[in-house]
């Protein structure tokens, strides 16, 4: 009888940043519903490039972030589940992660200029993150290939 071949055994890592992202995505949910109710009935739900509030919303929009978040990680985590090469399937749970990050995080900025009508102080952190997003995998790629060396 001929045997199937074996799957390579995930890293420990996978699950960590799995339930990182989950948590991260939970708390985002948590502060939505939590924050709800001591919302004005209009928030900011956009912000320029330098951090200002340029558009209004009903209150309801604080649940679309934590929406989007969830459909997102969702995709990334269940695509990362099928990759059989470990470093695309790295690259997603990382992007994973990161993503539950940026979405909490544009969460919090939203809630605060919310409550308080100011733009928040570290707003740049959103800009940074993004970047980080968007080189990772080409650092990762660039390792590899002298890793292979």
């Amino acid at each position: 009888m001929c045997a199937l071949p074996r799957e390579p055994e995930k890293p420990l890592y996978f699950t960590i940043l799995t339930v990182a992202s989950i948590i991260l995505l939970l708390a985002n949910w948590i502060l939505a519903i939590i924050e709800y109710p001591s919302l004005p009935s209009v928030i900011p739900s956009h912000f320029n490039s330098i951090g200002t509030v340029d558009g209004y919303s009903n209150k309801v929009t604080v649940f679309l972030l934590p929406s989007v978040a969830s459909f997102t990680l969702l995709i990334l985590l269940l695509v990362a589940g099928q990759l059989n090469p470990m470093r695309e399937a790295r690259i997603l749970k990382v992007i994973g992660f990161l993503t539950a990050l940026l979405f909490l995080l544009i969460e919090v900025f939203l809630l605060y200029a919310a409550k308080t009508g100011h733009t928040p102080q570290h707003f740049y952190l959103v800009f940074m993150l993004s970047g980080i997003m968007v080189i990772y995998p080409f650092i990762e790629m660039i390792v590899d290939r002298k890793r292979q060396k």
